[in-house]
């Protein structure tokens, strides 16, 4: 088995000023790496996301194409997410999905960052009885 000791996403965006803007300001990521063509963030509590400008000469033709927004999900876990839908309100950013809870055992709402990431911003809640059976007890 391979160990893991941390993980981290990496985005294929076109501005990485406003992606560092905007995870400072609204999530207090700080910058640990950034150069010309690469961002990597952190947030105190160890958090990292990473974003890197398209069409990269060091990089591999699988890694050259700019994300387009669609077929991911970043989700970030909060203490209450109504209170940050306030702030999301408050601060107009690109709400995407209203706040609402789900039977699964969340509740959370979607913003779209500057680059076209969607932001699942979610707090763990009670599940319904239909779907607590599928979490795995520990």
């Amino acid at each position: 088995m391979i160990q893991v000791n941390s993980v981290f996403q990496v985005f294929i965006i076109e501005d990485l000023k406003d992606a560092k803007t905007f995870y400072q300001t609204h999530f207090g990521f700080q910058p640990v790496f950034e150069n010309e063509w690469y961002l990597h963030l952190a947030s105190q509590s160890g958090i990292q996301i990473a974003f890197m400008l398209p069409n990269q000469p060091t990089q591999p033709n699988f890694f050259q194409a700019k994300h387009t927004g669609d077929g991911v999900i970043y989700s970030i876990d909060v203490e209450d997410a109504k209170l940050a839908y306030q702030y999301a309100t408050k601060n107009d950013l690109n709400i995407q999905l209203t706040l609402r809870d789900e039977d699964w055992g969340q509740r959370h709402f979607v913003v779209q960052d500057p680059n076209g990431l969607y932001v699942d911003i979610a707090q763990a809640i009670d599940a319904t009885d239909d779907y607590n059976s599928g979490y795995i007890k520990q």
